[in-house]
């Protein structure tokens, strides 16, 4: 089966979504960034314009700590800090 991509001229979204440079889709998987970093990047970028800003940096702190639990052994720090 053959498949062609229709392109849309318009695509309508949110007003926090500043897709001027392209979108924070484009840039993570450009920066080859991880879900996690893409969470709190997205999160934290769209807190304000949401008005959502403290209920997302709530969220992020979340996906932070997911992120040091269940990947933190692959970023071993050389000293630590919670002594």
């Amino acid at each position: 089966m053959n498949f062609k991509y229709n392109r849309m001229k318009e695509i309508k979204t949110p007003k926090h979504y500043d897709n001027e440079n392209g979108t924070l889709y484009k840039v993570a998987l450009e920066r080859k960034w991880s879900p996690y970093l893409f969470d709190i990047v997205k999160r934290l970028e769209r807190a304000e314009k949401k008005g959502e800003f403290h209920e997302d940096c709530i969220k992020s702190k979340v996906v932070i700590d997911l992120y040091v639990k269940e990947q933190g052994d692959r970023f071993k720090p050389k000293t630590s800090f919670e002594d």
